[in-house]
């Protein structure tokens, strides 16, 4: 497991966080979604990379020691490296944060479209996405939300879930960034008529997808 693991959600907490999220469609023309995957991506491929060049240059070592280094020995290594850092967390550590963050994104885009946010009556549904192993936290909004309310608006709410993630109090974190996402949405869309809940108000927990990067 990759670090700190993943907090256990128990039925309260779920409890508590579909009750906000009601709370806040009751007041508002929107849509939230919570969403939290363990990881945005399988770290292979990088670290397979990194396995693979250092056995490469492995024969710049030779003039400093006292046997010749061959293709043997760098298949050697390139075997017990892969083994370390594809089957320990010193893989996922070696990652670039870039490329973890680009992935936790793309995830979080594609699960904005799998569960249907872009299709909401008024285009004003919001996901709240956390990928736990990359402490990653971000909201996708619709077409409507971004019209209205702007990124930097988002950040502060983002930064201190990230806190709360890195702490591992989820519960917390979702419950807060919900009622920060209501008091802004409440301001661009108030309720005016009776309204329909188009999409799950329940947590949804995944493991993360299969693609490796």
């Amino acid at each position: 497991m990759l670090g700190t693991q993943m907090k256990s959600i128990d039925e309260t907490s779920r409890s508590k966080i579909r009750d906000s999220i009601a709370e806040v469609e009751r007041q508002c023309e929107s849509e939230l979604v919570c969403l939290v995957t363990r990881r945005s991506a399988r770290y292979v491929l990088f670290p397979l990379f990194m396995a693979a060049i250092t056995a490469l240059f492995m024969p710049i070592l030779e003039p400093f020691t006292q046997f010749g280094i061959t293709f043997t020995h760098q298949t050697v290594l390139f075997i017990l490296l892969a083994s370390l850092f594809v089957f320990t967390p010193l893989g996922h550590k070696l990652t670039p944060k870039l490329l973890k963050q680009q992935n936790c994104q793309r995830y979080a885009t594609e699960q904005f479209f799998r569960h249907q946010l872009h299709e909401t009556k008024l285009r004003s549904a919001i996901l709240i996405f956390v990928s736990w192993d990359e402490k990653f936290v971000t909201v996708v909004a619709d077409k409507g939300i971004n019209e209205k309310v702007q990124q930097r608006e988002w950040d502060k709410l983002i930064g201190d879930f990230i806190r709360d993630v890195k702490g591992n109090e989820l519960e917390r974190g979702f419950l807060q960034i919900i009622a920060g996402a209501g008091e802004m949405l409440l301001k661009h869309f108030p309720v005016t008529s009776a309204k329909t809940d188009e999409l799950p108000n329940h947590l949804i927990e995944l493991d993360g997808p299969s693609y490796m990067s």
